[in-house]
């Protein structure tokens, strides 16, 4: 089984310490995740998916692989990002809750 994930938690994004090569590579890695995520949901809504059901699914299938007592939400739990998937999050949990009993 594979390593399970842990939040970085507000260090991770911390640039003191980290060269300019290291903070550049964290800057173009993110804006191809993002460009990669937006591209999926365009492709699914073009074939006609549910979106919801497209990001509630990938949120179920990404929190499996989160270690446990931690979230996908843990990084920015404050964010209106956060809030604004807090509800979707709960049905995550709730789904993933449901398979363990």
């Amino acid at each position: 089984m594979a390593q399970k994930i842990i939040p970085g938690g507000p260090d991770a994004l911390n640039v003191e310490g980290k060269s300019p090569e290291e903070i550049e590579t964290y800057r173009q890695e993110f804006d191809e995740d993002m460009t990669a995520v937006k591209d999926a949901i365009l492709r699914q809504l073009a074939a006609g998916t549910d979106i919801g059901e497209l990001i509630y699914l990938a949120m179920v299938e990404a929190q499996r692989e989160v270690a446990a007592g931690h979230t996908l939400l843990d990084n920015r739990p404050g964010s209106w990002e956060a809030a604004g998937l807090s509800q979707l999050m709960g049905s995550v949990q709730i789904e993933l809750s449901a398979e363990t009993q």
